[in-house]
């Protein structure tokens, strides 16, 4: 087995190798937190666990995030556990914990809905055929919106 460059790495006390990675793995170093000086890392002793690290350092970044219309929303994504990187397609830890992409997958997943709907549906496969049935049929949905909206 061929070693990587993380495992040829000597533990300046113990003189002890560090763990190689799996080739089939990654390994992602980023800065999660704008809290902390560059180039100044904070020496911890007592960190024993990954879930200790999470609870010390209270990883956070603030991200923008561009809407539909183009606007810019900011947010501050938190990270208190190794699975709330995960994305999973829209099912993991990141999106279920950032307000705006759950939003997001909201709309995504009812427009799927929609869709799937009208896919089945003969009858309105056959009304957004027709001009004239389509306006009608936009013209309706427009009043049924604006009777949701008064009912706010």
């Amino acid at each position: 087995m061929k070693e990587n460059f993380i495992s040829m790495a000597p533990d300046e006390e113990s003189n002890a190798k560090v763990s190689p990675i799996d080739n089939n793995k990654t390994l992602m170093i980023d800065q999660y937190t704008s809290d902390a000086e560059p180039g100044n890392p904070e020496f911890v002793e007592n960190i024993q666990t990954i879930s200790d690290a999470f609870a010390h350092f209270k990883p956070k970044v603030e991200v923008d995030f561009v809407d539909e219309e183009g606007g810019s929303v900011n947010e501050v994504l938190k990270f208190n556990e190794l699975r709330d990187f995960e994305a999973q397609g829209g099912k993991g830890n990141l999106v279920k914990n950032s307000e705006f992409l759950s939003s997001v997958k909201l709309k995504i997943d009812t427009n799927a809905k929609i869709r799937k709907s009208i896919e089945q549906n003969r009858k309105l496969r056959e009304i957004l055929k027709d001009a004239t049935a389509q306006n009608e049929l936009k013209e309706m949905l427009k009043a049924m919106l604006a009777e949701l909206e008064e009912n706010k």
